[in-house]
């Protein structure tokens, strides 16, 4: 199953030709095709598909610094490198000076109206700020260019100069291809961490208590704003639903997400309004039954209680 099977089948409810691939130019593939991610990541957020549940350490704002950059205004915890591979961190709010930038390894460090204090030294290991001649994978994160966040869209080896810059969703940087991905605001929430959404993420489901002794156990209390997710919690990991490829599908998922787009585009299409009404009452249908499973299914189980002859 592809997701050009998924498209197949919404057009074959509204009665029109299939199309031969997603790139398909002919009115009905085209709009099907178009639609098919839109309603795709709608029918996701709907429930909790256990098919698409996934788990993943959360990135951690706090562990990434970009370059110092001049005449800029930081916030308190923003942190930058500067003076080779130094790590600072800002702790008092202001605009950073017209050239130069904090240096050495002291506290109380001025700059402009900013004051810094020295962190550590910038590693692989502690600072994800992008770095040259570094092979990434797909879906990797870096820093750049002033607390800019870039995903790794293809594979491959950095150049050697000319790091991502902007908010292009293409950017050739050596063999390896980044898109921009959210700018990190200054976290003014109640909260002491703040961390970074997964790229796949759709929908959050539980951010798990790291010191539970049982998978039932409630996870730790979060906030989401944008991109960006907030906690008390320091090493946190997150279950979420994300956009796993459609031969990892449950079949009453396919079918909700093709019925979906049958919906969207049978008006549109055929110009039949009892044809579009038909879409939408077999998708409230087969939703209704899809999300009850879902539903069960997702429920974590509650250890059983010690019976009595086992006391």
């Amino acid at each position: 199953m592809t997701d050009l099977d998924v498209v197949n089948r919404a057009l074959a409810f509204i009665g029109e030709t299939p199309a031969h691939s997603m790139a398909d130019t002919a009115r009905g593939a085209a709009r099907a095709a178009g639609a098919y991610e839109t309603c795709r990541d709608e029918v996701l957020r709907m429930a909790p598909w256990t098919c698409c549940f996934k788990r993943d350490w959360l990135w951690d704002t706090a562990e990434q610094a970009t370059p110092w950059t001049a005449s800029h205004h930081y916030g308190v915890g923003e942190r930058c490198t500067n003076d080779t591979s130094k790590t600072y961190q800002c702790v008092t709010e202001g605009k950073s000076a017209a050239a130069g930038g904090p240096t050495g390894t002291g506290a109380a460090i001025t700059d402009g109206t900013v004051e810094w204090d020295y962190q550590e030294a910038s590693t692989a290991a502690n600072n994800w700020c992008h770095r040259v001649l570094t092979a990434y994978a797909l879906g990797d994160f870096v820093s750049w260019d002033t607390g800019k966040i870039y995903r790794c869209v293809q594979a491959g080896t950095t150049a050697a100069a000319n790091p991502p810059v902007g908010t292009a969703e293409d950017i050739v940087d050596g063999t390896a291809r980044w898109s921009y991905y959210a700018t990190i605001p200054a976290n003014r929430t109640v909260y002491a961490y703040q961390y970074v959404l997964p790229y796949d993420c759709v929908r959050v489901l539980k951010v798990p208590n790291v010191t539970a002794a049982l998978e039932s156990t409630q996870g730790v209390q979060y906030s989401i704003e944008g991109r960006f997710l907030y906690t008390d919690q320091e090493f946190s990991d997150l279950k979420y639903v994300y956009r796993a490829e459609v031969s990892e599908w449950d079949p009453l998922l396919r079918g909700t997400v093709a019925l979906r787009i049958a919906a969207e585009i049978a008006f549109d299409i055929t110009g039949q309004q009892s044809l579009m009404q038909r879409a939408f009452e077999a998708l409230g249908s087969q939703y209704a039954g899809a999300r009850m499973i879902a539903m069960s299914e997702a429920q974590e189980g509650v250890p059983e209680e010690t019976r009595w002859e086992d006391v």
